[in-house]
Protein backbone atom coordinates (compact mmCIF):
# COMPACT_ATOMS: atom_id res chain seq x y z
CA UNK A 1 0.00 0.00 0.00
CA UNK A 2 2.45 2.38 0.69
CA UNK A 3 4.45 1.95 -2.63
CA UNK A 4 1.30 2.41 -4.04
CA UNK A 5 1.23 5.52 -2.45
CA UNK A 6 4.56 6.63 -3.67
CA UNK A 7 4.19 5.87 -7.07
CA UNK A 8 1.07 8.01 -6.61
CA UNK A 9 3.20 10.73 -5.73
CA UNK A 10 6.35 10.24 -8.55
CA UNK A 11 3.24 10.53 -10.67
CA UNK A 12 2.36 13.51 -9.41
CA UNK A 13 5.12 14.75 -9.22
CA UNK A 14 6.22 13.97 -12.97
CA UNK A 15 3.36 15.81 -14.06
CA UNK A 16 4.00 18.93 -11.63
CA UNK A 17 7.32 19.18 -13.62
CA UNK A 18 5.77 19.29 -17.23
CA UNK A 19 6.71 22.44 -18.14
CA UNK A 20 3.92 23.65 -20.49
CA UNK A 21 1.79 22.09 -17.80
CA UNK A 22 3.90 24.32 -14.77
CA UNK A 23 3.62 27.09 -17.33
CA UNK A 24 -0.52 26.82 -17.74
CA UNK A 25 -0.96 27.47 -13.95
CA UNK A 26 -2.05 30.80 -12.23
CA UNK A 27 -0.79 31.82 -8.99
CA UNK A 28 -1.26 29.22 -6.33
CA UNK A 29 -3.25 26.95 -8.64
CA UNK A 30 -3.00 23.56 -8.14
CA UNK A 31 -2.49 20.61 -10.53
CA UNK A 32 -5.01 17.91 -9.64
CA UNK A 33 -4.05 14.53 -11.37
CA UNK A 34 -7.72 13.28 -11.31
CA UNK A 35 -10.57 13.61 -8.79
CA UNK A 36 -12.71 10.31 -7.08
CA UNK A 37 -11.58 6.52 -6.14
CA UNK A 38 -7.87 5.55 -6.83
CA UNK A 39 -9.28 1.94 -6.74
CA UNK A 40 -12.40 2.36 -8.49
CA UNK A 41 -13.43 -0.45 -11.28
CA UNK A 42 -14.52 2.27 -13.32
CA UNK A 43 -12.28 5.11 -14.95
CA UNK A 44 -13.44 8.28 -16.90
CA UNK A 45 -11.10 9.98 -19.32
CA UNK A 46 -11.28 13.10 -20.89
CA UNK A 47 -9.43 16.69 -22.34
CA UNK A 48 -11.69 19.09 -20.50
CA UNK A 49 -9.56 20.86 -17.40
CA UNK A 50 -13.20 21.49 -15.61
CA UNK A 51 -14.28 17.85 -15.25
CA UNK A 52 -12.99 18.21 -11.89
CA UNK A 53 -11.41 21.10 -9.28
CA UNK A 54 -9.97 18.44 -6.63
CA UNK A 55 -9.12 15.14 -5.66
CA UNK A 56 -12.88 14.55 -4.80
CA UNK A 57 -15.21 15.28 -7.11
CA UNK A 58 -15.53 18.72 -5.98
CA UNK A 59 -16.46 20.63 -8.90
CA UNK A 60 -17.59 24.31 -10.41
CA UNK A 61 -21.14 25.34 -10.93
CA UNK A 62 -21.99 24.64 -14.53
CA UNK A 63 -18.94 22.83 -15.32
CA UNK A 64 -18.82 19.83 -17.67
CA UNK A 65 -17.19 17.66 -14.42
CA UNK A 66 -21.06 18.99 -12.80
CA UNK A 67 -22.85 17.55 -15.75
CA UNK A 68 -21.42 14.27 -15.60
CA UNK A 69 -21.55 13.78 -12.12
CA UNK A 70 -25.06 14.15 -12.21
CA UNK A 71 -25.48 11.91 -14.71
CA UNK A 72 -23.76 9.56 -12.73
CA UNK A 73 -26.12 10.44 -10.09
CA UNK A 74 -29.16 9.71 -12.22
CA UNK A 75 -27.78 6.70 -13.54
CA UNK A 76 -27.07 5.17 -10.27
CA UNK A 77 -23.07 5.19 -10.03
CA UNK A 78 -21.64 6.38 -7.00
CA UNK A 79 -18.70 8.38 -5.94
CA UNK A 80 -17.12 4.83 -5.19
CA UNK A 81 -17.37 3.76 -8.51
CA UNK A 82 -15.31 5.60 -10.54
CA UNK A 83 -12.23 8.16 -11.38
CA UNK A 84 -12.00 10.81 -13.29
CA UNK A 85 -9.07 12.11 -15.19
CA UNK A 86 -7.95 13.99 -18.33
CA UNK A 87 -5.25 14.13 -21.00
CA UNK A 88 -3.32 16.34 -19.99
CA UNK A 89 -4.32 17.61 -16.30
CA UNK A 90 -4.22 21.39 -16.99
CA UNK A 91 -6.39 23.80 -19.27
CA UNK A 92 -4.34 23.19 -22.40
CA UNK A 93 -6.27 20.63 -25.04
CA UNK A 94 -4.45 17.36 -25.80
CA UNK A 95 -4.12 19.06 -29.48
CA UNK A 96 -2.19 21.87 -28.38
CA UNK A 97 0.76 19.53 -27.36
CA UNK A 98 3.93 18.70 -29.71
CA UNK A 99 3.87 15.03 -30.62
CA UNK A 100 6.25 14.57 -28.08
CA UNK A 101 4.69 16.13 -25.49
CA UNK A 102 1.62 13.93 -26.29
CA UNK A 103 3.68 10.89 -25.81
CA UNK A 104 5.02 11.78 -22.75
CA UNK A 105 1.42 12.73 -21.74
CA UNK A 106 -0.09 9.35 -22.71
CA UNK A 107 3.35 7.34 -20.53
CA UNK A 108 1.95 9.48 -17.75
CA UNK A 109 -2.01 7.75 -18.54
CA UNK A 110 -0.80 4.64 -18.85
CA UNK A 111 1.07 4.84 -15.16
CA UNK A 112 -2.29 6.46 -14.10
CA UNK A 113 -4.28 3.29 -15.19
CA UNK A 114 -1.79 0.88 -14.07
CA UNK A 115 -2.07 2.13 -10.40
CA UNK A 116 -6.03 2.48 -10.47
CA UNK A 117 -6.16 -0.94 -12.36
CA UNK A 118 -9.73 -0.06 -13.26
CA UNK A 119 -11.98 -2.92 -15.27
CA UNK A 120 -13.42 -0.28 -17.33
CA UNK A 121 -12.46 2.79 -19.20
CA UNK A 122 -14.64 4.99 -20.62
CA UNK A 123 -12.86 7.85 -23.33
CA UNK A 124 -14.91 11.09 -23.55
CA UNK A 125 -14.33 12.04 -26.76
CA UNK A 126 -12.52 11.55 -30.20
CA UNK A 127 -9.09 12.86 -28.56
CA UNK A 128 -8.89 10.72 -25.61
CA UNK A 129 -10.45 7.22 -27.35
CA UNK A 130 -7.37 7.88 -29.97
CA UNK A 131 -4.70 8.82 -27.26
CA UNK A 132 -5.42 5.54 -25.03
CA UNK A 133 -5.78 3.08 -27.88
CA UNK A 134 -2.86 4.67 -30.16
CA UNK A 135 -4.89 4.48 -33.13
CA UNK A 136 -7.23 6.31 -35.18
CA UNK A 137 -10.81 5.31 -34.69
CA UNK A 138 -14.22 5.68 -36.54
CA UNK A 139 -16.39 7.38 -33.76
CA UNK A 140 -19.75 6.68 -35.56
CA UNK A 141 -18.85 2.77 -35.69
CA UNK A 142 -16.61 2.32 -32.23
CA UNK A 143 -18.99 4.47 -30.01
CA UNK A 144 -21.43 3.11 -27.44
CA UNK A 145 -19.63 -0.57 -27.98
CA UNK A 146 -17.51 -2.31 -25.54
CA UNK A 147 -13.69 -2.71 -26.84
CA UNK A 148 -11.26 -5.16 -25.38
CA UNK A 149 -8.17 -3.87 -24.02
CA UNK A 150 -5.45 -4.62 -22.48
CA UNK A 151 -4.98 -6.61 -18.91
CA UNK A 152 -8.64 -7.32 -19.27
CA UNK A 153 -10.22 -3.83 -19.34
CA UNK A 154 -13.01 -3.36 -21.40
CA UNK A 155 -12.91 0.31 -23.20
CA UNK A 156 -16.45 2.28 -24.58
CA UNK A 157 -15.84 4.99 -26.50
CA UNK A 158 -18.51 7.85 -26.01
CA UNK A 159 -19.23 11.38 -26.59
CA UNK A 160 -16.98 14.50 -25.20
CA UNK A 161 -18.89 15.94 -22.06
CA UNK A 162 -18.76 19.64 -22.97
CA UNK A 163 -20.45 18.61 -26.30
CA UNK A 164 -23.15 16.73 -24.85
CA UNK A 165 -23.69 19.64 -22.43
CA UNK A 166 -24.09 21.99 -25.25
CA UNK A 167 -26.15 20.15 -27.28
CA UNK A 168 -28.62 19.26 -24.46
CA UNK A 169 -28.57 23.12 -23.55
CA UNK A 170 -29.36 24.22 -27.22
CA UNK A 171 -31.44 21.09 -28.63
CA UNK A 172 -32.42 19.73 -25.60
CA UNK A 173 -31.97 16.46 -23.65
CA UNK A 174 -33.84 14.31 -26.41
CA UNK A 175 -31.98 15.26 -29.45
CA UNK A 176 -29.87 12.08 -30.86
CA UNK A 177 -26.76 12.72 -29.35
CA UNK A 178 -27.50 13.37 -25.26
CA UNK A 179 -29.78 10.06 -25.82
CA UNK A 180 -26.60 8.28 -27.40
CA UNK A 181 -24.75 9.32 -24.36
CA UNK A 182 -27.00 8.15 -22.06
CA UNK A 183 -27.57 4.73 -23.27
CA UNK A 184 -23.69 4.68 -23.23
CA UNK A 185 -23.94 5.56 -19.53
CA UNK A 186 -26.19 2.86 -18.80
CA UNK A 187 -24.64 0.39 -20.72
CA UNK A 188 -21.74 0.85 -18.12
CA UNK A 189 -23.77 0.95 -14.95
CA UNK A 190 -25.09 -2.45 -16.46
CA UNK A 191 -20.97 -4.12 -17.12
CA UNK A 192 -19.99 -2.49 -14.07
CA UNK A 193 -22.99 -4.18 -11.88
CA UNK A 194 -21.95 -7.68 -13.72
CA UNK A 195 -18.43 -6.85 -12.38
CA UNK A 196 -19.35 -6.19 -9.05
CA UNK A 197 -21.52 -8.81 -8.81
CA UNK A 198 -19.29 -11.51 -10.11
CA UNK A 199 -15.92 -10.06 -7.70
CA UNK A 200 -19.06 -10.88 -5.03
CA UNK A 201 -19.53 -14.16 -6.04
CA UNK A 202 -15.75 -14.97 -5.87
CA UNK A 203 -14.73 -13.63 -2.20
CA UNK A 204 -17.68 -15.79 -0.61
CA UNK A 205 -16.43 -18.83 -2.90
CA UNK A 206 -13.31 -17.92 -1.01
Amino acid sequence: MENKKELWEDLSFEINKFPKIRESLEEDEETFIGSGNKNANLLFIGDESDLYESEDLKVSIGSSGEFLIRLCDMGEFIPEDYYITTLTKCKIKYKDFFSDEQNFLKELLHMQIALIEPKIIVTLGQYSAEALLGREIDFVKERGKFIDWKAGIKVLITYDVKYIKEVRENSGKKSKAPLEFWKDLLLVKKELDSLNSNNGEENINE
